[in-house]
């Protein structure tokens, strides 16, 4: 298994901000498991195709702009996540691996 930390931010001027609480924008959830998803691909060789998530729990929001920490745990066939604040306060956690299409 191997772990990988990424500082990230999601810019104000993001597509999928303007319509997510207008006037009051934040991070939508699945833009925050896009980026763990894409960055798992990326970095751990997760392999492409179905996969269920499990166990996701968000608890607090990201603001546009807001510098946060995705920590990744796992391989090319699962991986455990957890998003966190740049003050190291949790957002989000949860796990994900390959699955079979119904």
């Amino acid at each position: 298994m191997s772990q990988i930390e990424l500082e990230l931010t999601v810019p104000a001027s993001h597509p999928a901000l303007p319509g997510h609480f207008p006037g009051q924008a934040i991070v939508p959830g699945v833009v925050l498991l896009a980026l763990v998803h894409e960055n798992a691909c990326a970095q751990l060789d997760f392999a492409a195709g179905p996969s269920r998530w499990s166990r996701v729990k968000f608890l607090r929001p990201i603001l546009p702009d807001e510098s946060f920490r995705i920590v990744i745990d796992g391989d090319r066939d699962r991986f455990n996540f957890r998003i966190e604040t740049h003050a190291g306060d949790p957002v989000a956690r949860g796990q994900c691996r390959h699955a079979e299409l119904a």
